[in-house]
């Protein structure tokens, strides 16, 4: 592409391509009303306009310049980065203004170039000057923003000999869909107005970019674009129109019949009119989307469900009501608009007052209330209020929204609620009631248990005490016969016994009456004292009975009593039903915290059915299957501990008691019934 230039100091061109005089951007720069300046080759300054007075300062021959906050020349900063490739480029730096203060200014600069591409001069403005950004300066009379953005395409044309210029908004992110809002043609048709697609056009080329320029050759770079053949155009030349926060909105286009050949000149009258056009075109969408607001919540007022009216908040006037209010207070529109907001509210008309003074102010939001219906009915509500502007004043608008169902729901709700507590209160009479006659009939099923068991206990003791005598000959000599008889009724008499005490304890632990009552304690010591008490019951039957423990002393923590009764009833069912070898009780340390008790026999051992079940539901009196054993596994459960069974039919048991070293409180007993039933 071509991309020369031509020298634009003279007045008018040399040139028959378009070309932008001195005077006509002299003329452009003052109508801005941003900071703008004209430089020369040399750095002084050419033209200015009253906004950029506070950046200028006399030089040695008292022409004006432009110095930064360090007494730097402008001019050497612009002229050392006038070679890039952008047609214009910012700097951001810092000058110290008129007035002595030190601001933070961004300039956009536009170089001009003269013969042979060397530079002429410089387009400056200001972007940000003295506090003031460029999105404060976006504000503009929105009634006349939309000739506006004409006018400036308009003057923007003519300066620049231009076939055709005009806005573009675009999508964001540069998509496919463009829309030209304004146009202008110095002949024939204009750039035709209204939504087209972008692909393929110049607007497809600007990502990324601030300016682009096609000086020639236009319909060959763009062959799918009709109207730049049918009108004869060959130059193209556009730069993109920000908003505020800096995102691409628009684009700012120009095209040319002839070459384009002062493309310096070009750049720089479209930069100086960017800004301006992307302040109207700013302008222009805020009205436009200010358009879609106002037809959108005008749509969802009218077709609202709900009641909505609008209040004069200084005279409690109803300004307006949508449909859904005026079926709801049954009044026609016209009725509504010429009542009071005190008319249709059931409160007294200084609460009304009051309420509506703080929704005004933003203090209320939300309040209950009962409003009047044509044909004096009441209906309970929820109003959601609050303020907004409509035609240059502020009213409230208020959202109602009827609660009477729902509040005679919830007073049949309390209603009930207070039904069931009288029916739960006298439920609750009846249950303690008959929980009282049931602990009575405990009580006195526990004496009647009590009596018997002691009954049984005398008279057991009785049959085995008798046992002895005759079995060590007080009541003379006895033949074997019947020495074989009265040892038979010594065994099943301490069977019972046994069996009567282990009963006993499962009641206890069962309803609970089992005391749990910490103490340390050696637990060697305690087995030792076991095995010795039970040492002529093993002999008698001619077994051993050993003790295993190489952790001396073994201190724990825990009830001491509830250990001696497992262990009791583990060895002496071991004993009982062990006829040759032996028991070993083992005791050791597990890991830190701790510990075990294992007492192994060469008993006759447990089928694996029966170990699945030797510690379920009441006691089991089979041979083999032990006594006490349920119980026993409660207990543990109490200690916090549990009761491991290994058995192997025809060599032996080995009943297992795992204890922690440390125990402060008692643990959950399963239910045995709950067991049995597993």
């Amino acid at each position: 592409m071509h991309e020369g230039t031509r020298h634009i100091d003279s007045g008018e061109s040399a040139s028959s391509g378009p070309h932008v005089t001195r005077g006509a951007l002299r003329a452009l720069l003052r109508s801005m009303a941003l900071p703008a300046v004209m430089l020369l080759n040399d750095g002084t300054v050419a033209v200015h306009n009253a906004a950029a007075a506070a950046f200028l300062t006399p030089g040695p021959q008292g022409i004006d310049r432009m110095y930064l906050h360090d007494g730097t020349d402008l001019w050497t900063i612009i002229s050392a980065r006038a070679d890039e490739a952008a047609p214009f480029f910012d700097v951001r730096t810092r000058m110290r203004v008129a007035d002595g203060q030190v601001v933070d200014i961004t300039f956009m600069v536009a170089p001009l170039r003269g013969a042979q591409g060397a530079l002429a001069g410089a387009m400056v403005l200001a972007l940000d000057a003295l506090g003031t950004r460029v999105r404060e300066l976006a504000v503009v009379d929105v009634d006349s923003a939309e000739g506006a953005l004409e006018s400036l395409v308009e003057r923007l044309g003519r300066l620049t000999s231009a076939a055709h210029t005009y806005v573009i908004e675009l999508e964001p992110g540069f998509g496919a869909e463009a829309e030209v809002l304004a146009s202008w043609s110095s002949s024939g048709p204009p750039v035709p107005l209204g939504p087209f697609d972008a692909r393929n056009t110049p607007s497809e080329s600007f990502t990324g970019r601030r300016f682009l320029c096609v000086p020639e050759g236009l319909r060959d770079a763009y062959p799918d674009e009709p109207f730049f053949e049918e009108n004869a155009c060959v130059a193209y030349a556009g730069t993109v129109l920000l908003d505020p926060a800096g995102e691409q909105i628009g684009i700012l286009a120009g095209l040319w019949r002839q070459p384009l050949e002062d493309v310096a000149g070009v750049s720089a009258a479209f930069a100086v009119t960017a800004v301006a056009a992307s302040r109207m075109l700013v302008a222009r969408l805020a009205q436009r989307n200010l358009r879609e607001i106002e037809q959108r919540y005008s749509a969802v007022f009218e077709g609202s469900a709900v009641p909505i009216v609008l209040i004069d908040p200084d005279t409690t006037q109803i300004i307006d009501a949508n449909p859904a209010a005026c079926e709801f207070y049954g009044y026609a529109r016209d009725d509504l608009m010429a009542m009071s907001v005190l008319q249709t509210d059931a409160l007294s008309a200084e609460m009304v007052r009051t309420e509506i003074e703080r929704a005004a102010t933003g203090q209320r939001v939300h309040f209950a209330s009962k409003h009047l219906l044509s044909g004096g009915r009441v209906r309970d509500v929820d109003v959601n209020i609050g303020p907004l502007r409509a035609g240059g004043r502020s009213i409230l608008y208020s959202m109602i929204h009827d609660i009477t169902e729902r509040k005679r729901m919830e007073s049949e709700l309390e209603r009930a609620k207070r039904n069931l507590e009288i029916v739960v209160g006298r439920r609750t009479e009846d249950l303690l009631r008959t929980n009282a006659e049931l602990q009575q009939a405990s009580v006195a099923r526990d004496m009647v248990f009590a009596s018997l068991a002691r009954e049984m206990r005398t008279s057991l003791q009785t049959i085995t005490g008798f046992s002895d005598l005759l079995l060590g000959g007080m009541a003379g000599p006895l033949s074997d016969e019947q020495r074989r008889q009265v040892e038979m009724i010594r065994e099943a008499g301490r069977q019972l016994s046994g069996f009567s005490a282990s009963l006993l304890e499962s009641r206890r632990s069962t309803d609970g009456d089992t005391r749990f009552e910490v103490e340390p304690f050696d637990l060697v010591d305690l087995v030792e004292s076991i095995v010795f008490g039970l040492v002529s019951f093993a002999e008698e039957k001619g077994l051993t009975l050993d003790l295993v423990a190489e952790d001396r002393p073994l201190e724990i923590e825990t009830d001491r009593f509830m250990v001696q009764q497992v262990l009791l009833n583990l060895l002496s069912n071991a004993i009982r039903y062990t006829r040759t070898g032996g028991v070993t009780v083992t005791v050791r340390r597990v890991g830190e915290d701790h510990c075990s008790v294992a007492v192994a026999d060469t008993g006759p051992g447990l089928p694996p059915q029966q170990i699945e079940t030797v510690f379920q539901g009441p006691e089991v009196h089979e041979p083999a299957a032990g006594i006490g054993l349920p119980a026993s596994s409660r207990i543990a459960s109490v200690l916090r501990g549990a009761i491991d069974v290994q058995s192997v039919v025809g060599e032996g048991s080995v009943f297992t008691l795992m204890l922690p070293i440390s125990v402060t409180s008692p643990g959950k007993v399963a239910d045995p019934e709950a067991d049995a039933n597993a």
